[in-house]
């Protein structure tokens, strides 16, 4: 089981390539000083007239599953050294186990399978399903993601609204800090996609901007003042917010991102904007909830 103190990075892992998410749990790991906690769920078995051989065939699952696990482990032992790392089996479907454990964990780690198979039309549904319901922030990694010393310095946050989330500016903010790196705080805007041409000329564009901008870096000042010495950037242009976002990722070593805020256990929870993004990024996408818990 996770142990709570100190909160461990949570490392989801399937049967498919795990390199890229296991680098990012390693670089984390050492940023925050702290272990790496594994979750690998083994499916269950549905199928079969025959009570035995599913049991036959669940007890093959979970050995193939140990040995899953064994072997993410001992390559994490390698890297990390004196940090912890621990490793848990679950037996069922693979989002409600990683959210389940999530609440316990300092970070969810998530390896964002390459797109492209042959015959496979790619979904991201366990990425996107973890990432709205946990209690925690959820990263997606690119498969064969590797640390770059340039790039992981920069720190993109996407601004929605002009009414900034604080915990997505402080989630960017204490990135960067941990990474020695700055954070550029990116918001685009349109009208509408097939009017926007219409209605904004170039001199309204710019003077909408600069008004928008002002906007911005007032309701940005009480939330970036807690980390001073953090350097921030803010960008404003006129655009697809997903665009403008993938474009950043291909020099960013981490997009952070907010999530939607639901009353119900069911809905769009990411957003088109997010789920995009999550799909497309050159780099690790950090998706956070912007409403506390405790007062939603």
């Amino acid at each position: 089981m996770l142990e709570t103190k100190p909160a461990k990075i949570l490392l989801g892992v399937g049967n498919e390539d795990v390199e890229g998410g296991l680098a990012y749990a390693v670089a984390e790991a050492r940023r925050r000083e702290t272990g790496v906690h594994v979750v690998h769920a083994v499916p269950g078995v549905t199928t079969g007239a025959d009570p035995s051989m599913m049991v036959i065939e669940g007890d093959a699952l979970c050995a193939e599953g140990g040995r899953i696990l064994g072997e993410v482990a001992r390559r994490l032992e390698h890297e990390l050294g004196e940090l912890p790392v621990s490793t848990e089996l679950h037996n069922g479907p693979v989002v409600p186990a990683i959210t389940g454990t999530s609440r316990h964990a300092a970070v969810v780690v998530l390896q964002r399978q390459r797109m492209g198979h042959p015959g496979r039309i790619p979904t991201l549904s366990v990425t996107n399903a973890v990432a709205a319901h946990s209690d925690v922030p959820v990263v997606a990694v690119p498969a064969g993601w590797q640390p770059d010393p340039d790039r992981d310095r920069l720190v993109v946050a996407g601004l929605g609204e002009v009414e900034v989330s604080p915990d997505v500016v402080h989630a960017a903010l204490e990135e960067a800090e941990r990474r020695g790196g700055r954070v550029r705080l990116v918001h685009a805007w349109r009208y509408s996609q097939r009017y926007d041409d219409l209605v904004f000329a170039e001199s309204t564009r710019q003077e909408f901007d600069a008004e928008l901008r002002r906007q911005l870096e007032a309701a940005l000042e009480p939330v970036l003042a807690g980390q001073p010495g953090v350097p921030v950037e803010l960008v404003t242009a006129h655009g697809r917010p997903a665009d403008l976002l993938v474009a950043e990722s291909a020099s960013a070593g981490l997009v952070v991102m907010g999530r939607h805020r639901s009353s119900m256990p069911w809905g769009p929870h990411l957003g088109s904007v997010v789920r995009a993004v999550l799909r497309e990024s050159a780099c690790p996408v950090m998706v956070v909830d912007p409403v506390p818990a405790t007062t939603a």
